[in-house]
């Protein structure tokens, strides 16, 4: 049983006043769009599905956990109530719940889902301390990287489970959040790139200050992809992203992106046993004693 599953058994439905309902401080803020598509809903159907509030922090009110796009769609109603379920809670459980919500919708953009993955692991190991043993960030013995792999690997498997994801994609989606500059999301966000799984590992694949220029070239309509936006950027001469004998790196690069930290230190090994023997194979042979004038 998952969390909002266990929180709202036995627990009543009643009408709640929408006035009352504090809808504030929620990872996706709901669209018009959205609120005008549900809205139509509710009015040809009804609210099939009740929000889910809780008391609110402060003692006055609601608390909104689960339901943004309901309560939207029923002010645009001009609805004064809608029907709701009350659980107890904290404030990282309100967080998982609306997060876990979230990755349950298809629509959710890549860039959405690394975002709320990266946020569901903070809570999770708020929630969970024994887990997150070790998560110091650089440990300084072999031990505490154990530990730190050890509750990763706790994290994407609860997560699996919950949003139905695998295991992979909430790593790399961990991962993708975790490379990505803040100011460059801010400037992607709602453009077509935050719907390219590809081009975002192609821009977190950039230093962060570089993340920034590419996203306003992209944001501001002067470029429609991180490899263009490199070129408009002035990063790589116009007329070909690179000198033609610097085409492998390019694909190397985008290959790098989609890698993870295991394959990446196996292919550190290979590069450099490939420079090591290259570099011998340049030597020049010594010449043999005693060999004939």
């Amino acid at each position: 049983m998952n969390l909002l599953a266990a929180l709202t058994a036995g627990s009543p439905l009643f009408m709640a006043e929408l006035a009352t309902i504090d809808v504030s401080d929620r990872l996706r803020p709901v669209t018009p769009e959205n609120a005008q598509l549900t809205a139509a809903s509710i009015s040809e159907i009804g609210q099939i599905q009740p929000i889910v509030v809780r008391v609110h922090p402060s003692g006055n009110g609601l608390k909104l956990v689960a339901g943004g796009r309901r309560c939207a769609a029923t002010a645009l109603l001009e609805r004064e109530h809608i029907a709701a379920v009350l659980v107890e809670c904290s404030d990282d459980e309100a967080r998982m719940i609306e997060i876990d919500e979230n990755l349950a919708r298809e629509e959710l953009s890549p860039l959405d889902r690394a975002f709320f993955l990266a946020e569901r692991k903070r809570v999770y190991e708020t929630l969970n301390p024994d887990a997150g043993h070790g998560k110091a960030k650089k440990p300084k013995t072999e031990k505490g990287k154990v530990a730190n792999i050890a509750t990763f690997a706790r994290f994407s498997k609860d997560a699996a489970r919950a949003t139905g994801l695998s295991e992979r994609s909430v790593q790399l989606a961990c991962s993708l959040a975790a490379a990505l500059s803040p100011d460059a999301v801010a400037l992607i966000r709602g453009t077509k790139l935050a719907d390219n799984q590809a081009q975002l590992q192609a821009l977190a694949a950039l230093d962060p200050a570089d993340q920034v220029t590419v996203a306003r070239e992209i944001a501001e309509g002067r470029a429609s992809n991180v490899a263009k936006a490199r070129v408009s950027a002035g990063f790589v001469p116009a007329g070909g992203a690179v000198r033609a004998e610097d085409g492998p790196l390019v694909k190397l690069e985008a290959l790098l992106a989609r890698m993870s930290p295991g394959q990446l230190r196996d292919a550190l090994v290979m590069v450099q046993a490939k420079v090591a023997a290259a570099d011998a194979a340049q030597k020049p042979a010594r010449a043999k004693k005693g060999g004939a004038a």
